[in-house]
């Protein structure tokens, strides 16, 4: 089954989080410190723990409301997380195999559970077509007595009626081969809900919790390793060195053979696997190569005896220069990736588990960042969707911000908060994206000269989202090289162009008869821009006076409008013009946020269709802006 969804109430800081949204690979939540992230993930990774943990009243519980809650009722009977599943295609196939089919109405559905550790489904099932499923596996002669039954213990319950009643009427062989049907699908003497959760349990998906304590120690005492309690690999550095062996596939007893060459031969290939999987994704230093060895050491006992101690040291080495030192020694950064990767291989491939990364990779370089961010998106979340908190910019991706959420914490009695929006009150919380923002931009005016310049992130948001509409529609796209670069506004166009204009090739979209034209059509005139540079939307469509919201078809804008404002206006109710947005703020009287509407656009736009009219305007603009590449 997929998480959908989760809530948290009354934990740590948290009154309630409101419903936060999960990405189907990666989801990132983003704050300042101390905002309540680190108790976000924490609450949601105790609903299914991978290692056995649980809730607490006094270690959770938000200090603030303990006396007052006390008071008014058990505080175990608190639920501190909910969480939205769906369920998939196998998971219905099971239950369909049980029970038959259309006894699961709504694939959807909530778990809750308690600090006292009790959970709580919601999910909408049909009893009575379970019952008539079984039943139509019954002999025709008891079909028309069971019509009415809508339990699977009442059905039990009335077939040892049905043998009282003449047997003129009721053949007793039938009824045992009803009997017989119910004792061979295990459908006796239990409920529909029973059955279902007996499937569904087992199928809850597994949390896996990464934190920075969790370090692997550059040496390794054999007997450590051996004595390790059957804890996580995130639990402590010994158990990640377990996990370590497990990723190399070979344990202590083949690195520790009396036989030096089957030794050797064991550490070698262990070496050359553990290079190759670390080193695909840490691109910091690509000349370290991992070494591994095993020690012997005279250890001095208690009772004053001798012994002599194995331990495993994990060394890395340049290859430029054949210096090496031990793992740790080496960066904070480098030592966690590279314990992260030891301890995650446990997860690897299996089924059902997400994996939960608490402000990751902080020690990491900026650069490093990124890479680590590849190897959530090509390795980790392939099987396992990711959700991770960070305050980096580094470690938010610009160009899937939808998989943001902004956490803030405003203090009692509302507590931490979270939301999908951008549109968030607290700027400090915005700094991440707004940096990352940002960084995207200054890389863009130093990586290529494919740099399209357009008035604000509406018009960036329209021109990425409706490029991938036209993809699935197998028309045109805008081409995949081109960095957009919001630049705050027409009036700011000019001076956007004037300051790096010299240096790169440039194309500007801009609307038409907007504040600022005059200064943005004067660019060509004055050298800073040729001419067929210069792309007014309006070339798109029917009007010479466009903004970018008209090139979608009046009935296509007005659907995203309207859900975003919770209106019902019409096309028929716009008054006359040719610019939507000025038509709609004449009709209400009032303006509104355009950044709204691309952001709803945005949110939404697998749920939106659009027009084949709003399609072949964007996949003109796309054609008439592709042309300009290298001109």
């Amino acid at each position: 089954m997929k998480l959908k969804s989760f809530r948290v109430r009354k934990f740590r800081n948290i009154v309630d989080s409101g419903d936060i949204q999960v990405d189907d690979l990666v989801t990132c939540l983003v704050g300042k410190n101390e905002a309540g992230k680190s108790g976000i993930l924490e609450a949601l990774y105790l609903f299914n723990p991978a290692y056995g943990e649980s809730f607490s009243t006094d270690e959770h519980y938000p200090r603030w409301l303990v006396v007052q809650d006390r008071k008014a009722g058990n505080l175990a009977e608190t639920t501190p997380i909910s969480v939205e599943l769906a369920l998939e295609s196998e998971d219905i196939a099971e239950i369909e195999s049980a029970l038959g089919q259309g006894v699961i109405s709504e694939p959807t559905f909530r778990v809750e559970k308690k600090y006292n550790g009790e959970r709580t489904w919601s999910l909408a099932r049909d009893e009575n077509q379970a019952v008539k499923n079984v039943v139509t596996a019954f002999p025709a002669s008891l079909h028309s007595a069971l019509n009415d039954i809508d339990s699977l213990a009442s059905l039990a319950a009335k077939l040892e009626s049905l043998r009282e009643v003449d047997a003129s009427s009721i053949d007793g062989n039938d009824i045992d081969a009803a009997f017989e049907v119910l004792n061979s699908q295990g459908l006796e003497n239990t409920s529909v809900w029973s059955i279902i959760n007996g499937i569904l349990e087992p199928r809850l998906p597994t949390f896996f919790r990464f934190t920075s304590y969790s370090t692997l120690p550059g040496r390794i005492d054999f007997k450590e390793i051996t004595a390790a309690s059957d804890e996580g690999p995130a639990e402590s550095g010994i158990q990640t060195a377990k996990a370590l062996l497990e990723l190399a596939g070979t344990d202590l007893s083949q690195l520790s053979n009396d036989d030096y060459e089957l030794r050797k031969g064991e550490l070698e290939a262990v070496q050359i696997d553990l290079t190759n999987q670390v080193f695909e994704y840490w691109k910091q230093n690509p000349y370290l190569e991992v070494l591994i060895d095993v020690d012997k050491e005279t250890v001095q006992n208690a009772n004053n005896t001798t012994a002599v101690g194995r331990f495993l040291d994990i060394r890395l080495r340049d290859r430029r220069t054949g210096y090496s030192n031990n793992f740790s020694q080496r960066s904070s950064g480098f030592q966690w990736f590279f314990s992260f990767l030891a301890a995650f291989s446990e997860f690897e491939g299996r089924e059902g588990t997400v994996v939960l990364l608490d402000e990751p990779a902080l020690t990491l370089h900026g650069k490093a960042q990124g890479d680590f961010l590849k190897f959530i998106n090509l390795r980790l979340s392939v099987n396992s969707p990711v959700i991770y908190t960070t305050h980096s910019p580094f470690m938010v991706e610009a160009d899937k911000l939808e998989r943001v959420r902004v956490v803030e914490d405003n203090g009692p009695p509302a507590g931490a908060v979270v939301s999908d929006s951008a549109l968030s009150a607290d700027p400090d919380s915005l700094f991440p994206l707004q940096a990352a923002l940002g960084y995207d931009i200054a890389q863009s005016l130093f990586v290529g000269p494919n740099n399209l310049v357009v008035e604000g992130t509406s018009d960036y948001i329209y021109l990425m989202v409706l490029s991938s509409f036209c993809e699935r529609a197998q028309r045109g796209t805008l081409d995949p090289r081109w960095r957009i670069l919001p630049s705050g506004g027409a009036t700011n166009i000019p001076t956007f162009v004037s300051l790096i204009g010299p240096h790169l090739d440039i194309t500007v979209v801009a609307d038409s008869d907007t504040r600022g034209m005059q200064r943005v059509t004067n660019m060509t005139s004055k050298g800073l821009l040729k001419s067929s540079r210069l792309i007014l939307v309006s070339s798109a469509t029917d009007s010479d006076h466009a903004d970018i919201e008209d090139l979608f078809s009046e009935g296509d804008y007005l659907k995203i409008y309207n859900k975003t404002f919770g209106r019902s206006l019409k096309v028929v109710d716009l008054p006359a013009g040719n610019r939507v947005v000025k038509r709609i703020e004449a009709l209400t009287g009032e303006a509104f946020d355009h950044g709204k509407v691309a952001e709803t656009l945005l949110k939404g736009q697998l749920e939106i269709t659009l027009t084949e009219t709003t399609l072949e305007r964007f996949e003109c603009l796309f054609g008439t802006i592709n042309e300009t590449m290298g001109s």
